[in-house]
């Protein structure tokens, strides 16, 4: 709100500036030079808010911009390139803008589309932490890749992450989950995304190591409930544990056909 009124008193000062050059005769002169400088103040206006505002980051779409082609937004998130649409970010923006966690569990990204908008939550909401896991495999481990591209191992996650300015919101730790799991005992979470290992057996260890982690109340979310067939040699099996998780308590999103999207609360 601050931010905003200050903005209002500036353009305020500016019309009133403005409207007295105006009187010098010099009318048509008067009316480009206020359409260039009105550009030029909104541009600065905007890089302000960008650079300063917490509140609702994903509108802007500077910032959807670079989620889709810097952290690799996909079709299987149903984004759209052209529009900057974020899909199902969106899904995970608004939940946990909601239910403001303390601690998120992110499971798996090719180059942190998801994190990074779980980070962006807890930035916009002041507070919460995003624990992001990715074993960081490649094309050399065609059993256990999952499409991943080894981009955590081959890049600074940090570094990364700070293009977006959510360092401090996210740490990622380049290991397995049931590494992870072993790490830290003890911790628990408000939101749990698994996009890891699809393979029946990857994915439900993920759940047997996180879903005791979660507290009540909490939400645990899947990519690829819909997802059937092989990839990089690995059957997919994700539709299989959805399906025997599946109740009257889970909300399901089978779109875009060929992945979608399964949340439970627990």
């Amino acid at each position: 709100m601050t931010i905003i009124g200050k903005s209002t008193r500036h353009t305020n000062t500016f019309m009133s500036f403005m409207d007295k050059i105006k009187w010098f005769g010099l009318r048509k002169l008067y009316w480009i030079t206020r359409a260039a400088l009105w550009t030029l103040y909104e541009k600065v206006i905007d890089r302000n808010l960008f650079i300063t505002s917490h509140h609702q980051s994903l509108i802007k779409r500077p910032i959807s911009r670079t989620l889709v082609h810097t952290y690799n937004g996909d079709e299987g998130q149903n984004v759209n390139f052209t529009q900057y649409f974020l899909g199902f970010g969106l899904i995970h923006y608004a939940i946990t803008r909601n239910i403001k966690p303390t601690r998120i569990l992110c499971v798996g990204s090719r180059r942190g589309f998801i994190p990074a908008i779980l980070a962006l939550s807890c930035k916009d909401n002041g507070k919460g932490h995003v624990d992001f896991v990715d074993a960081g495999y490649d094309e050399a481990d065609p059993s256990k890749n999952w499409s991943g591209i080894g981009f955590w191992k081959k890049n600074n996650p940090a570094n990364h992450f700070a293009k977006l300015n959510v360092t401090s919101y996210i740490t990622t730790h380049v290991m397995t989950t049931k590494q992870f799991a072993r790490m830290h005992p003890k911790r628990t979470y408000q939101y749990v995304y698994i996009d890891g290992d699809h393979s029946f057996e990857g994915v439900t260890l993920d759940y047997k190591l996180f879903w005791p982690k979660l507290k009540t109340g909490g939400f645990m979310v899947f990519h690829d409930i819909v997802a059937k067939g092989y990839l990089d040699k690995g059957l997919f099996g994700v539709w299989k544990l959805w399906r025997n998780l599946n109740s009257k308590h889970t909300i399901q999103f089978s779109f875009p056909k060929t992945s979608g999207l399964g949340i439970i609360q627990k």
